[in-house]
C-alpha cells in the first residue's frame, strides 16, 4: 500500500465513507467527520514532505479520535 492508500483506510476507520456520506448532506457528526479528515490532511503532507513511505497516526490521534467517536 502506498502512503496515500494507508491514509485514506485510516480516514475510513475512524469515520466510514457513508458516515462522511452523512456528514456532508445531513450536517450528522460533521464536527468530528471534520476532525478526523484534518487530522490526518496534516499528517499525510508532514509524512509526504519527510518522503515517508508508510502512513502511520500518531497513538495521540488515535485516542482522540477514539475517544471522540461518536460511532460508538
Amino acid at each position: 500500500m502506498s502512503l496515500k492508500s494507508e491514509c485514506e483506510a485510516s480516514i475510513y476507520s475512524f469515520a466510514p465513507l457513508h458516515k462522511q456520506l452523512n456528514s456532508q448532506i445531513l450536517g450528522e457528526y460533521s464536527e468530528y467527520v471534520g476532525i478526523v479528515i484534518t487530522l490526518h490532511r496534516e499528517e499525510y503532507e508532514v509524512q509526504k514532505a519527510k518522503g515517508d513511505s508508510t502512513f502511520v497516526l500518531s497513538d495521540a490521534a488515535k485516542k482522540l479520535l477514539t475517544d471522540t467517536s461518536p460511532f460508538k
